[in-house]
């Protein structure tokens, strides 16, 4: 029998292609949010990045490091290569001591930032990175129907990871001039298949933190809705479950001031990734926190079931190097420098605005800038861009119309080697 194969993915029916692959798995490649980026990264960006001059290149696209990594952190991952026990490189979930003090450090930490709410270490679970606290709740929590709820301008990949675990995506914009949550639009679309709500803050893409006024509103809102819950459904009601998407927390500008929403709401799972701050996305390290507000209840429960939804899901736990190096990471607060950051931010914002491009808002946390296009098409006025060896992201990208984002990750020297390119772009536009 002749066998066959798909040389291009565009040339086949969707018929054939569910007949081949899993149609949760499709329904998360076909969002319409993931097929933005997908189609950027493979027909615009890695093409145009590979036959582009490297001296001359610009890169503001994505958070990857520019420079070699942080030695503190190289110093740390090589100091726990060297294996103490037999057990050092057995796998490494909660059963494993080795990975207790890395637990124990971050549960300390997180009681101190954010008392008087306290952590257990048991309820510190550590996971592959944002993705894989993210997905793992989700993956845990949502039934076919249920309904998640999260505001535009958005990180890609929300709506596919939802999609993926048969839900609906629920997607509601934020406020337009100071990009907050538009609570009126998230009250309006609660119901009783509404089960988790999405919020980050710092927010990528536009860098806006949630104020704690803002999120006690949110709070407020949620926790009447559970109130309606238990008198129509009596002991079988259920919150609302917040999953706030921390990856940048600690990457906050002068004047500025992250509120945990845990610290006003209690159903919140606390999702974050060491890979932000140190600069090193490759290594997929980070956790899921649950506080003490949420009642124990629940709490024994996740410690039994968040464990056993990372196993279901290819056992989602970091490598035990990168989990031991929490001691130090959290110890000696490795992570990027703020001062220097602050100050590429200071600069790209002065250059750009002298030329006549708009910041809507200045980014009060994360590594990210989003300018208004001159060009109503921001796609089109990225590929302008990249004529001069500039690459930014397209803001459709991130379901923000009329805006492109820039990631301060580059160097220094990026940014001054840019200035002339983004100007002639903005006098062609």
């Amino acid at each position: 029998m002749e066998s066959k194969t798909i040389s291009n993915a565009d040339e086949t029916s969707p018929k054939t292609l569910t007949s081949i692959f899993s149609e949760r798995i499709l329904a998360g490649i076909n969002s319409a949010h993931y097929q933005q980026i997908f189609s950027f990264a493979h027909n615009e960006y890695y093409k145009g990045i590979s036959s582009s001059n490297e001296t001359t290149r610009c890169d503001f696209t994505f958070g990857n490091p520019r420079e070699m990594a942080l030695p503190a952190f190289l110093s740390s991952y090589q100091k726990y290569i060297e294996p103490l026990n037999p057990q050092w490189y057995a796998y490494c979930d909660e059963n494993n001591s080795n990975s207790h003090p890395s637990r124990k450090i971050i549960a300390s930490n997180l009681s101190k930032q954010f008392s008087p709410l306290s952590f257990d270490c048991e309820d510190i679970h550590l996971v592959t990175g944002n993705i894989g606290g993210l997905y793992t709740c989700l993956s845990m929590l949502l039934n076919k129907d249920d309904q998640v709820i999260f505001s535009t301008p958005t990180w890609f990949l929300y709506e596919a990871m939802i999609l993926r675990c048969s839900a609906t995506p629920i997607i509601v914009k934020s406020d337009q001039k100071t990009f907050d949550l538009d609570l009126d639009t998230i009250k309006a679309h609660i119901n009783d298949k509404t089960k988790i709500i999405i919020i980050n803050s710092p927010h990528n893409p536009t860098g806006r933190i949630y104020s704690l006024s803002l999120l006690q509103s949110l709070a407020n809102l949620l926790l009447q809705e559970y109130e309606r819950r238990k008198i129509h459904y009596g002991d079988d009601a259920q919150p609302i479950w917040l999953i706030s998407d921390e990856a940048y927390k600690k990457i906050i500008f002068k004047n500025s001031q992250f509120i945990c929403p845990a610290s006003v709401y209690p159903y919140t799972f606390i999702c974050y990734t060491y890979g932000k701050t140190l600069l090193n996305p490759g290594i997929r390290l980070g956790y899921i926190a649950l506080s003490d507000q949420i009642p124990f209840y629940y709490r024994s429960l996740f410690r039994l079931y968040i464990p056993q939804t990372r196993m279901m899901n290819g056992f989602m736990v970091p490598d035990c190097i990168s989990q031991y190096s929490i001691q130090d990471i959290e110890t000696l607060s490795i992570g990027i420098d703020m001062d220097r950051l602050e100050k590429k931010l200071n600069i790209m914002c002065d250059m750009l605005i002298s030329i006549g491009y708009e910041i809507p808002i200045r980014p009060e946390g994360t590594f990210y800038v989003m300018v208004k296009s001159p060009l109503e098409d921001d796609r089109a006025f990225c590929v302008i861009l990249s004529e001069y060896n500039i690459w930014c992201l397209p803001g459709s990208v991130c379901v923000m119309k009329g805006y492109f984002r820039i990631c301060l990750t580059a160097t220094e020297e990026m940014i001054e080697k840019s200035e002339d390119g983004f100007r002639e772009a903005f006098k062609r536009a």
